[in-house]
């Protein structure tokens, strides 16, 4: 180590940290999309690359030989997964800001870095902050829209994503100081980023800038996107089960609401799928894990006993209610951006 290298460290001020595991078709313009940003501070590429069996590291390393001295890859001997390979980049990151993408998304706006980095220079109250994403289908089976919180608002709180996880996985920017060691909890959840959103959220508020600056792709080789709503849901309520035993008696109320929400929409989906025996069981889950009390009002408890016992007639009177052709509502955004 030379006397220089600590005063280069210490002049990072953001690191972006990239997970990758074969994404082949999509890394160079991930990594592009680092290499066009426009910023007046130093910042670093770190590329950690878990043993893909595609041509990810070829192209990893053809951009590590044009850019040595932004780009940095940690290359694991064996495959060890998203949340140690995370931990372990996390740690080795040098800025003082740490952003973060997968491999298989990308960024739009070349001052993504300069505006996250700004904004949470103005508010030390900010553990983190995040922006809109757009979400693609590489199928073209939806068309695509821009994934935002359901309710804007300058900033936000943990309570808040306890609700749901509303940043999209190529949108955060941490400040990097707050967080200490990873809890062993961590390294247990089923979805990576909404478990490290939640740790930073712990020590401050969550920014918000409402402009979509990256890329959230939604395709079958995805961790995430590449599964069933039902089994989405599912994740969600398995997280929220494990951050009640996690966060401690502060957060049990809103974890349950949250908790309770999840398994309302699991009920209907199962029942909109024609799951009925399904939906029924979701439904004894949800009273034995949050009661009756915390089900919402008694009339919102009944509509739900009503759909999975008598689905037939469920619809019938809603098809009364709303007429022979209702509107489709515009998809909600929250779930499916927790991966």
């Amino acid at each position: 180590m030379t006397a220089q290298e600590p005063r280069e460290r210490a002049a990072v001020k953001v690191s972006a940290l990239m997970l990758t595991f074969n994404h082949g078709p999509f890394i160079g313009e991930a990594i592009e999309g680092f290499l066009m940003q426009e910023t007046d501070f130093p910042c670093e590429l770190v590329i950690a690359e878990d043993c893909s069996t595609d041509n990810t590291r070829e192209v990893i390393r053809k951009y590590w030989e044009r850019y040595p001295d932004r780009i940095r890859v940690l290359l694991n001997r064996t495959n060890i997964g998203g949340r140690r390979g995370g931990a372990r980049a996390y740690r080795l990151c040098r800025g003082q800001y740490v952003t973060y993408l997968d491999g298989d998304d990308c960024w739009t706006s070349p001052h993504k870095l300069q505006r996250q980095a700004d904004l949470l220079d103005a508010h030390p109250e900010y553990a983190l902050c995040f922006h809109s994403v757009t979400m693609v289908w590489e199928d073209g089976s939806r068309d695509d829209t821009v994934f935002r919180p359901r309710e804007i608002k300058d900033s936000y709180t943990l309570e808040d994503l306890l609700q749901y996880n509303f940043i999209g996985a190529c949108s955060p920017m941490y400040r990097k100081g707050v967080l200490g060691e990873f809890p062993g909890w961590h390294f247990i959840m089923p979805v990576g980023d909404w478990s490290l959103h939640v740790l930073h959220a712990q020590h401050g508020r969550i920014g918000y800038i409402d402009e979509p600056m990256g890329l959230y792709r939604q395709h079958g080789g995805g961790v995430y996107s590449g599964i069933e709503m039902t089994a989405r849901l599912r994740l969600a309520i398995e997280m929220l089960r494990r951050y009640r035993c996690s966060l401690g008696t502060d957060y049990q109320a809103v974890i349950d609401r949250s908790l309770r929400s999840h398994y309302d929409r699991l009920a209907r989906q199962y029942c909109d799928e024609g799951h009925l025996a399904e939906a029924r069981r979701c439904v004894r889950e949800c009273f034995r894990e949050v009661g009756p009390r915390l089900h919402g009002s008694l009339l919102d408890v009944l509509k739900l006993v009503f759909l999975v016992s008598t689905p037939r007639l469920h619809k019938w009177f809603r098809r009364m209610a709303v007429g022979p052709n209702p509107r489709q509502p515009a998809p909600r955004g929250g779930v499916e951006s927790i991966e």
